[in-house]
């Protein structure tokens, strides 16, 4: 990581950039990935704002627990503005698998909010798959220490949330976690979060399905082939830790349809977004396990 100040009396910026050659292995989701990362935070006064951009390609050999072989590529986007003297970059925590750029200044404090955007493109007959998701962030950093809330969704509303609006495939996240600097270039990364992922809709069918319809009282959609029984709802803990050459980072948990049925079902029920999903509720609860493991190109001014 490359980080450089710009200093004025009530005014500063700091601006970070971070290359990252990443492998990931897992149950659901396997390949290597190449990336270039930057961040930059502004502040004026007590006053705060910090913005985020990403770039990556890499190959994948499964994805979504589906083998494939192929070429992806994706960006990332976000923006928060806040209060605080905040200079710092564990902001990074939003991207998706992505560094933890270490900080420039330790001590200070930021609470911010703000929104953002991701896709990602697959290869083959996956690219069905190549949503847009929005993004809504809160950002608690106070002494080298970040507590961040995240919700992804394709759901959109206006520029400012910015979903694709198709209500399948990767389809939602709430992602808890806690972010800390234990040393210049050392931080440790911990949290939980729950993430929902459903078939094409197969709007040519009335949506009569059986499956997840509490006796025929529900309206619930038909989905579409090849990947008509592609569902997964993942409840998992996860915890990182980057030095500044590399990065290690496990995810573990479960993938449950009977979670991700109550989940969607009280979203689908309570908003009027019916029909529902035909979730597997019968189906037994699977193992989620993911590694992922860096080398990066790191170095700072401090």
């Amino acid at each position: 990581m490359n980080a450089t100040n710009f200093y004025s009396q009530s005014f500063k910026v700091n601006l970070g950039f971070l290359l990252k050659a990443q492998i990931q292995l897992g149950n659901q989701n396997q390949g290597i990935k190449l990336g270039a990362y930057g961040l930059g935070t502004a502040q004026f006064n007590d006053l705060s704002m910090e913005t985020g951009v990403a770039l990556y390609s890499g190959y994948l050999l499964k994805k979504y627990t589906v083998k494939t072989s192929g070429l992806n590529f994706g960006y990332d986007f976000f923006t928060l503005l806040g209060i605080g003297n905040n200079n710092n970059f564990l902001g990074s925590s939003f991207f998706e698998d992505g560094p933890l750029l270490a900080t420039i200044e330790n001590k200070q404090r930021f609470y911010g909010i703000g929104f953002g955007f991701e896709k990602e493109f697959l290869p083959k007959e996956l690219s069905t798959f190549n949503q847009r998701l929005g993004k809504f962030l809160l950002r608690f950093s106070d002494e080298g220490s970040s507590i961040n809330i995240q919700l992804k969704n394709d759901f959109r509303a206006g520029k400012i949330f910015y979903g694709e609006g198709t209500d399948f495939g990767k389809t939602g996240m709430l992602k808890l976690s806690y972010s800390r600097v234990v040393n210049p270039k050392e931080i440790v990364h911990v949290g939980m979060a729950v993430s929902l992922f459903t078939p094409l809709q197969d709007y040519s069918k009335t949506p009569n399905n059986l499956m997840n319809s509490d006796d025929e009282s529900k309206n619930v959609w038909y989905t579409k082939a090849p990947y008509k029984n592609l569902f997964y709802a993942n409840l998992y803990v996860f915890g990182g830790y980057q030095n500044d050459s590399f990065s290690g980072f496990l995810k573990a948990g479960v993938n449950s349809q009977k979670l991700g049925a109550f989940v969607q079902n009280t979203l689908h029920d309570s908003f009027g977004l019916n029909p529902r999903f035909p979730w597997n509720v019968s189906e037994k609860d699977k193992l989620f396990l993911e590694f992922n493991t860096s080398i990066n190109t790191q170095n700072t001014n401090e």
